[in-house]
């Protein structure tokens, strides 16, 4: 997983607010069949938004360290492990590089 690996959306996952909450929820693919939803905060939203749509992952954490002010190295750390848990859960996959 380096900074030019770009991702989509695995199924149909949709970002719902209520209220100060922020829920990923999984409306089609293997993930929506475990009838869950997934809580991310508001740096998860912001890098969910970007990963989804086929940014890179580099292009993703610049923008998450220009927005929220934090170190490019911080930010690619976080961008990196926040995908990789994505993954896991089945929300996100690999694009390509």
């Amino acid at each position: 997983m380096n900074e030019t690996t770009t991702y989509r959306m695995k199924g149909k996952v949709v970002l719902r607010r209520i209220g100060e909450d922020r829920l990923l929820v999984p409306v089609s693919g293997e993930a929506a069949h475990a009838n869950s939803v997934f809580p991310v905060n508001e740096t998860g939203e912001f890098l969910w938004s970007r990963l989804a749509e086929g940014r890179t992952l580099g292009a993703a954490a610049a923008g998450l360290a220009a927005a929220f002010e934090v170190e490019i190295e911080s930010a690619l750390a976080h961008a990196r492990a926040f995908a990789a848990e994505l993954m896991g859960m089945g929300l996100l996959e690999e694009g390509g590089e």
